[in-house]
């Protein structure tokens, strides 16, 4: 019940047509714009957009108008930090955005140092030579003078190179990439476009998804019942839910959504919608104890032991689905999400729920289609991930990026100082310094719960 190889071989590449400017799955039409992606990609949202647009103008001084335009980041290796994410946009690789204990940080390519100096950028030249990416140039005292980065030019050819330091009048700095002079932004262009020129291919992966349903409801079902969603209100889950719905009719799709008591306010509120959007029944699980309390006594979760997901969220849902008899699950779970997902099988028997099989429609998309997907059906996505947020059902999770705390804490902030003082009270600590160590992200790394406050230091 795999899809195609030709299908999973044009998952695998990202293309930039020029008019429009907009990605295309699989580079069709695109020329010579197309990069293989080992990973998941998706359009940026208006925080991530942001960010990019601010550390470029930093670093070289002009604004790129990103913000206004389509771009798709790809999740990379983090240089130095725990996450990063590489960008496309404008038919180039712009460089890679990063993020550390000390904030975003920006890694240049050539095209985007091409693109700043046809917005005005200045370029100094550097000493005449070969081949200058990954060497290191001697420039004048003043070109570098207060910067990280400056733009280097050479017979035609400009790249950043980033300033080690300067001394005896002159600036050492290590040129990181090149491309050719004269590179310009491209007129901008929506998502309505974005989605009329990958429609083929996501229509087929719709008609494939919707075809694998329906197989897996007979196998599993009959073909008589009800299927049941797992429903958190996140972009995979959405995609899922009305794939269902047009595959076996919304009379026959009931959505269930598990409130942990742990989830941001705005994801429950925009579950209620989406269930309304799509006419299909909704079914609220609740865990019927006060995460807080249990935080209290437990000890925070982590990434090696998230007791908090067998708790609040799967014990209640066995619970639910024992009841009601459901034999199929619907998840919207996709391989690029973590190792254990790329390795779970397209249909099988839930090992965290017994007896109960799993079928997972859109295992192999990337989000960029889903995206393209929800689009298409006028489907709104949750407000959330314009803040930034990639997770957008639990509050705190060990699962979360450091960026991602941070900007839960921003929006949330008497939530985290609730969550702070349960834990002051286990450790023996003050609440502000509980909060700074929740702020820290050492607490998701550490082997068992209460163990990160040793590591305090």
């Amino acid at each position: 019940m795999a899809p195609g190889e030709e299908l999973q071989e044009a998952l695998a590449r990202l293309g930039w047509l020029r008019e429009p400017s907009v990605p295309v799955i699989g580079c069709r039409g695109s020329g010579r714009a197309c990069w293989r992606v080992r990973g998941d990609y998706w359009l940026a949202g208006r925080y991530e957009k942001r960010i990019l647009d601010s550390l470029a103008q930093l670093a070289f001084g002009v604004d790129p108008g990103l913000r206004e335009k389509l771009v798709v980041l790809h999740r990379a290796p983090a240089p130095g930090g725990e996450y990063a994410a590489e960008a496309f946009g404008e038919a180039l690789r712009l460089g890679v955005v990063e993020y550390t204990s000390r904030g975003w940080r920006l890694h240049p390519s050539g095209a985007l140092a091409s693109l700043a100096a046809s917005l005005g950028a200045e370029a100094v030249q550097a000493p005449a030579g070969g081949r200058l990416k990954g060497k290191r140039v001697r420039l004048p005292a003043g070109a570098c003078r207060g910067r990280r980065w400056v733009i280097v030019s050479s017979r035609g050819w400009l790249g950043p190179a980033r300033v080690d330091r300067v001394e005896d009048g002159a600036c050492l700095a290590k040129v990181k990439d090149m491309a050719p002079r004269g590179l310009e932004p491209l007129p901008p262009a929506g998502l309505d476009e974005a989605v009329e020129r990958n429609a083929e291919l996501v229509g087929a992966l719709a008609s494939e998804a919707r075809e694998f349903i329906r197989r897996a409801y007979a196998r599993v079902q009959a073909s008589r019942g009800r299927v049941y969603v797992a429903f958190s209100g996140g972009a995979d889950s959405t995609a899922v839910l009305s794939l269902a719905r047009e595959a076996l009719g919304a009379e026959r799709v009931v959505a269930v959504y598990a409130d942990t008591g742990m989830e941001f306010p705005e994801a429950r509120r925009h579950v209620e919608r989406i269930a309304s959007i799509l006419g299909v029944d909704l079914e609220v699980v609740e865990p019927g104890v006060d995460p807080l309390e249990e935080i209290e006594r437990r000890g925070l979760m982590t990434r090696d032991n998230r007791w908090c997901t067998r708790v609040f969220k799967l014990g209640p849902l066995r619970r639910f689905y024992q009841r009601v008899g459901a034999r199929l699950i619907l998840d919207g779970a996709r391989r690029w999400e973590s190792s254990g997902r790329a390795r779970t099988p397209r249909l099988g028997e839930n090992p965290l729920i017994p007896g109960v099989a799993r079928a997972l429609p859109i295992h192999h998309w990337p989000r960029l289609a889903v995206q393209l997907y929800l689009a298409e059906r006028g489907i709104p996505l949750s407000q959330l991930y314009q803040e930034g947020l990639t997770r957008i059902g639990c509050i705190a999770c060990p699962a979360m990026h450091l960026y991602e705390i941070h900007l839960a804490y921003r929006l949330h902030p008497s939530w985290y100082r609730r969550l702070a003082e349960a834990v002051a009270r286990r450790e023996g600590i003050d609440p502000g310094e509980a909060l700074r160590l929740l702020l820290s992200g050492r607490w998701r790394r550490q082997g068992e719960p209460g163990t990160w406050i040793q590591d305090r230091g």
